[in-house]
């Protein structure tokens, strides 16, 4: 009997043993390992930029998030393409950076367009902590006056924002004090007598209170001969609404 005959398992090509079916898998599993390709962060920071920047159609942060998505999806892109293959995530980046594109161009022609309407036709734009609470008052002889800075004002019609402090109901107010900003109602603080203006709606009308900025429309006021801690200005309404802007 032949050499050959008594061994048929070496009767292979080179005479090695056939490969294992387990060894063909592992090292499927190990090509596996070595192609896996890690996600760059800077891709999902971008995209959730790029989502939270959608609030640009609503306020001025928003805005500021959409600048900052622009900035970090294109250095994601960079940093990506930098990598030549060894992570990933462009996706997630261009599709970021697309959208805090689009919020930041839609979102602040929106808002200049609000800006540019909100103001009602015969009113004259006044910024209540400028233009009229930092002068504060003269004082001639003792005498409290107005600043010659805000005198030119009173009489005339204006359009003020602020917020409402501490109103005893939700609707049908009649008047409400009107603050330059909602520091001194939300930390307790006493406001001062030309920080504060009292808001008395006329014709009749009434409003509802607003916990955000709220936009005034009305004559201005005022009697330098009020008490301390009183209100000094007075605004005649003719319209209260929530503001349509911040600035």
């Amino acid at each position: 009997m032949s050499e050959t005959s008594l061994s048929p398992a070496m009767n292979t090509v080179g005479g090695s043993m056939p490969e294992s079916p387990n060894s063909s898998w592992a090292n499927e599993s190990v090509r596996d390992e070595f192609d896996y390709i890690p996600v760059s962060p800077w891709g999902p920071v971008a995209l959730v930029l790029g989502i939270g920047s959608l609030t640009g159609f609503f306020g001025i942060f928003g805005l500021g998030l959409a600048v900052v998505g622009v900035v970090v999806g294109f250095l994601a892109i960079i940093k990506i393409r930098a990598g030549r293959g060894s992570v990933k995530g462009t996706g997630f980046a261009i599709t970021g950076l697309v959208l805090s594109v689009l919020c930041l161009v839609f979102g602040s022609m929106k808002m200049a367009h609000a800006y540019q309407t909100e103001c009602p036709p015969g009113f004259q734009r006044v910024n209540f902590p400028n233009d009229i609470s930092d002068w504060q008052f003269a004082y001639y002889g003792g005498v409290r006056r107005l600043h010659p800075m805000v005198a030119p004002l009173i009489g005339q019609k204006v359009f003020l924002k602020g917020f409402m402090w501490e109103t005893q109901m939700s609707e049908g107010l009649e008047n409400f004090v009107f603050l330059k900003d909602n520091g001194e109602c939300c930390f307790g603080g006493s406001p001062k007598p030309f920080d504060m203006m009292v808001v008395n709606m006329t014709d009749g009308k009434t409003t509802r209170a607003f916990n955000g900025m709220v936009a005034v429309a009305g004559v201005l006021n005022a009697n330098v001969n009020a008490g301390e801690g009183e209100p000094v200005y007075t605004v005649d309404a003719v319209l209260v609404e929530e503001a349509q802007t911040r600035f």
